[in-house]
């Protein structure tokens, strides 16, 4: 795997901060030769970029709720192949969902693993879970949901990664 040099890291980061700005643009403040910077952007694109995608305001296009799902799962008991075609058939489930925005296996205060998904409104959650509880039941042990109110919650800091280009 390739090594980052400390401009691979500016250049992340300001792309972080604002994503769709033109490789002149990023020299120019970077204060580096575009060439450079569309050199060391390909690097990063074929290694440490998953994608490129906008931040909406969830709450204004649609979605009331923001749920986190805690999960304990019976895959701590499982090995080898058993524990690999169960991790297969339930990232297969997740994948399905388009309104699953993330999964991720973890540890902490007696959870595995923790989903965060988006939804229209209650009702939609309610089937979403539903759904997730019977599909998922031989490998979902227990589930408990956080809910955050994306339409009139009071936000005490909006979702979005330019936080992480601003040094500490």
């Amino acid at each position: 795997m390739k090594e980052l040099k400390p401009i691979d890291y500016k250049i992340l980061f300001e792309l972080m901060k604002d994503s769709h700005r033109s490789d002149r643009q990023l020299a120019k403040s970077l204060n580096v030769s575009q060439p450079t910077v569309t050199r060391r952007r390909a690097m990063l694109e074929e290694n440490f970029v998953e994608g490129y995608t906008v931040l909406p305001k969830f709450g204004q296009i649609g979605f009331e709720i923001a749920a986190f799902t805690f999960l304990k799962s019976k895959l701590k008991s499982k090995t080898g192949d058993e524990k690999s075609q169960a991790l297969q058939k339930m990232k297969e489930w997740y994948m399905k969902q388009n309104n699953v925005i993330l999964v991720l296996d973890g540890r902490g205060m007696g959870w595995d693993a923790v989903c965060v998904s988006l939804h229209e409104n209650f009702a939609d959650f309610a089937e979403f879970i539903r759904a997730h509880d019977s599909e998922l039941s031989e490998w979902v042990v227990e589930s408990q949901t956080f809910h955050a109110d994306l339409k009139g919650g009071i936000v005490i800091k909006p979702f979005h990664l330019k936080y992480l280009a601003t040094p500490k």
